[in-house]
């Protein structure tokens, strides 16, 4: 190749490189091909997009499903996904919360038909005042949307699992799980202790008022606080792991307030794999053949790195999928319309969200449907030529870490499982 004929080349491929890093040829007609509809009615999946999801969900290993916070769509989708999961052979659920939360989960999902009951007392007793704002003890469990998928893997008798940390807004809790454990004559030994223990940290949650540092300061630094889980971590493992996830929750607080991010996600995602492992043991699942649901939000489930730049939970399942021989599904929910106020509001047109960064995607969503768009047909015909699709930097970067968006119809508020 002559000199000429090499410039000529390097021109036209910086050009055309150029050209597809800066534009986005995404339109409606070339999203049709990879993109299906359906409907949730009466807690089922139907519609063209719920047999393309029963396929797809069949053939994998592992199905990592990335929601959003405090979400009833990715609630109720959850919940309808359960039976297509539990047909294709999955028992097993795993959850980014703390693993004493996720424990008690499962026990009471023995009795299917009182979970919504018993996580609406659960957070009526240990919700508190901040600022004239009700928080509640579990930021994952709050609506009644989040009980009924509960409630659902409960019936289908699957097993609940934990691999995140407990919410710093859930210490009352585990105070009292850790004296209810101990035998009735050490409960009389601790009594004092307990008692003192308790009334400190309602006195510190009354008057947090959102300085998280002096808050997680003071309770590590509470000489009846930390004698009472001296007293009482060695009495049983059941106890020592809830010690262990109470002194976590105030490192991860600790780490947010003095805004340590790096320092916070590098230890995160290192502990979510030293739990998802030590859970999964414990209820003896086959880590080369059995069947896993992942839930959590969708930042920390994708494969490769995360936004936050560390290899996460999501990457670890898909290498161990692959090594089995089997596959992982990473799929992504993002919103497009939202019931905010009596009127529905489109996403699309909100800067620093989701939705806007990824708008040549969501132009395929339908306000009275919910979509599903299948990125793995756009790996091969944006990175090889012919180029079907030329891709803007954030939808290049989606492509390579998930495999599904679902975009649910319009997302409406919550019903908190409360009595506000």
């Amino acid at each position: 190749m002559s000199s000429m004929q090499k410039s000529f080349f390097l021109i036209c491929f910086l050009g055309v490189s150029g050209w597809g890093m800066g534009q986005d040829s995404l339109s409606l007609q070339s999203l049709k091909p990879i993109t299906y509809h359906f409907d949730i009615t009466h807690e089922q999946l139907v519609g063209a997009g719920a047999d393309f999801l029963k396929k797809v969900i069949a053939k994998a290993q592992f199905t990592l499903l990335g929601d959003y916070p405090e979400s009833k769509s990715s609630s109720e989708f959850t919940a309808a996904l359960l039976p297509l999961l539990d047909r294709a052979e999955y028992k097993t659920m795993a959850l980014g919360i703390g693993v004493p939360s996720a424990r008690i989960l499962g026990s009471i999902t023995k009795e299917p038909t009182t979970v919504v009951a018993k996580l609406y007392n659960w957070n009526n007793t240990y919700a508190f005042l901040e600022n004239e704002k009700t928080i509640l003890p579990m930021p994952d469990m709050k609506s009644v949307a989040d009980a009924q998928f509960v409630q659902k893997a409960g019936a289908l008798e699957w097993n609940i699992i934990g691999f995140g940390n407990e919410s710093w807004n859930n210490l009352p809790w585990l105070i009292d799980q850790l004296y209810e454990k101990l035998p009735q004559e050490l409960q009389e030994k601790q009594r004092s202790l307990y008692e003192d223990c308790k009334s400190r940290l309602k006195k510190l949650y009354a008057k947090r008022n959102g300085d998280l540092l002096l808050f997680a300061e003071a309770v590590a630094n509470s000489k009846s606080i930390q004698n009472f889980l001296k007293g009482v971590s060695e009495k049983s493992t059941e106890n020592s792991a809830i010690v262990a996830a109470f002194h976590n929750s105030i490192k991860n607080c600790r780490f947010y307030a003095r805004k340590q991010f790096f320092e916070k996600n590098k230890w995160r995602v290192d502990e979510e794999k030293r739990l998802l492992r030590q859970e999964l043991e414990r209820v003896d699942f086959d880590i080369h053949q059995d069947k896993l649901l992942v839930k959590w939000d969708m930042n920390f489930l994708s494969r490769g790195f995360q936004p936050y730049a560390f290899y996460g939970v999501g990457n670890t399942l898909s290498e161990i999928a692959e090594y089995n021989g089997s596959t992982s599904l990473h799929i992504g929910i993002v919103p497009r319309y939202q019931l905010k106020n009596g009127e529905v509001q489109d996403l699309m047109n909100e800067e620093n969200t989701m939705t806007h960064r990824f708008a040549s995607l969501m132009q395929a969503a339908k306000k009275d449907e919910w979509t599903v768009i299948d990125l793995r047909k756009m790996i091969q015909h944006s990175h090889y030529t012919p180029l079907k699709y030329l891709l803007d930097e954030p939808i290049q970067d989606l492509i390579k870490r998930y495999d599904l968006i679902v975009i649910p119809a319009v997302e409406k508020e919550a019903r908190l499982n409360y009595n506000n």
